[in-house]
């Protein structure tokens, strides 16, 4: 069984005026299949961790300067370093 992809619809613009009978009718599906050959996301887990404002303020002007957020920089640093080790 391939896995599923949840997404959401935009909402209707509210400067626009919209049928919504026919905004639900026609926007595009909330669940779509996943092709069968493309693995199912790992679940993600959640880590809390108290760093000085010094610190902080590196990792997020290094993650300004590379245009990515801090949460994707420092999951590639501790991939880099802890990933494929069992």
């Amino acid at each position: 069984m391939a896995g599923k992809k949840v997404s959401f619809g935009s909402k209707p613009s509210p400067e626009k005026t919209v049928n919504v009978e026919e905004w639900v009718a026609n926007r595009e599906p909330l669940v779509e299949e996943l092709p069968k050959d493309e693995p199912k996301p790992e679940k993600m887990k959640r880590l809390t961790l108290d760093l000085p404002e010094s610190l902080h303020k590196s990792i997020k002007l290094k993650a300004t300067a590379e245009g990515v957020t801090m949460a994707d920089l420092l999951r590639e640093l501790l991939e880099e370093h802890y990933g494929n080790k069992v």
